[in-house]
Parts: structure tokens; sequence; C-alpha cells
């Protein structure tokens, strides 16, 4: 185990996203209010490809909604999800 952050390996952060967006969580949604944010988590998910799907891959309008996400889902949810888009059973409405 690390004794402190310099011990740590650094991580390589996903396209579009810098260490600086790693500070910042996705802004108050008056449509799920509740402290368990796992619809929100979800929306943005599809939101943000439904985005890309609109704009292109890397498209700057869907970049905060990448950001939101990132911070809402947990790296297992996003991993698991995008693995379900690539096989064609996602069941979600992108």
């Amino acid at each position: 185990m690390p004794e402190s952050a310099h011990d740590l390996e650094p991580i390589e952060l996903p396209a579009g996203i810098t260490a600086r967006d790693l500070l910042k969580t996705a802004p108050y949604n008056a449509r799920n209010p509740q402290t368990n944010q796992t619809k929100h988590c979800y929306a943005k998910y599809n939101e943000f490809f439904r985005c890309e799907k609109h704009h292109g891959e890397d498209a700057k309008e869907c970049m905060k909604i990448k950001q939101a996400f990132f911070s809402l889902c947990p790296s297992e949810w996003r991993t698991k999800w995008d693995d379900q888009r690539e096989n064609g059973f996602f069941p979600g409405p992108l």
C-alpha cells in the first residue's frame, strides 16, 4: 500500500476529461432531488450517448454531460454498460 499520494501510479484519464474536471461534480437536478443518484447517473449516461450520436464523437457540446456521468456513476457500472452497448444489449434508450 502506498504511503503517500506521491507513491501512487499515474492514471490515464478518459478522452475529454481533465484532472480539473475530476474535481467538479454534476449540478443539482430538480428531476432527481433524492440523495440516491442512481436515476440521475443512468439518465446522464444515456443523455451523453444520445448527444454523441447527434453531434459526433468527442463533440464539445457533450463534454459537460460526460463529466457529469463520470462523477455520478461508479466505474463498475460504466464498464458494464459500455460492454452491454458494444454487444448490442444495453437496456437504455440510446
